[in-house]
């Protein structure tokens, strides 16, 4: 009898603290201000949405394909052109706190070393997917330069008299605008 009333009391004091220590919670909860009700929850939703956010490697890879895509439709308003180059860089040129795209691409005429074409395009980055925004094909060299404090800078690029056709010695820092499907 002993031992059946030594287990009835012992699973009722365990009941007991266990309500005692969900009420203790509660009442926390109850008094815990306002800010850190606030916290508390704002370190739930960006962990939430973190399991499903780009990675900045799968976003260039995203980027790159829609570029590979749309590449021969580039090609087709440079006669026997072929890409030499395809380069990404990142960061956040949209103002939105996530790292967007940019493509780099020159073309040159098939089987030669000349640039006949060259030019940007823009990617936008959502976190889940990107897009192209916006493409910049200037009508003179140029070089990326950065991507800084939301705003993308290339170095357009000038021959001096002496220079070799290999290396314009010119250059001169220049911030895009982007405007609608276009950057100038």
């Amino acid at each position: 009898m002993k031992k059946s009333i030594g287990l009835v009391g012992s699973i009722f004091l365990l009941a007991v603290l266990t309500g005692c220590n969900k009420s203790i919670s509660k009442e926390q909860k109850k008094n815990k201000p306002e800010t850190e009700k606030l916290s508390s929850h704002q370190e739930k939703t960006p962990s939430e949405s973190l399991e499903n956010k780009l990675s900045k490697e799968e976003a260039v890879k995203l980027a790159m394909k829609q570029f590979e895509d749309y590449l021969p439709n580039i090609l087709k308003t440079y006669d026997d052109g072929v890409i030499d180059l395809q380069d990404p860089h990142v960061g956040d040129f949209t103002g939105d706190g996530i790292e967007d795209i940019a493509i780099y691409w020159n073309i040159a005429p098939e089987g030669g070393n000349a640039l006949i074409g060259q030019g940007l395009s823009l990617y936008k980055n959502d976190g889940r997917t990107v897009k192209v925004i916006a493409g910049y094909e200037p009508d003179y060299l140029f070089a990326f330069d950065t991507i800084k404090n939301g705003k993308i800078s290339v170095k357009k690029l000038q021959y001096a008299e002496e220079d070799g056709r290999c290396c314009p010695s010119i250059s001169t820092k220049h911030t895009l605008t982007i405007s609608g499907n276009k950057a100038y």
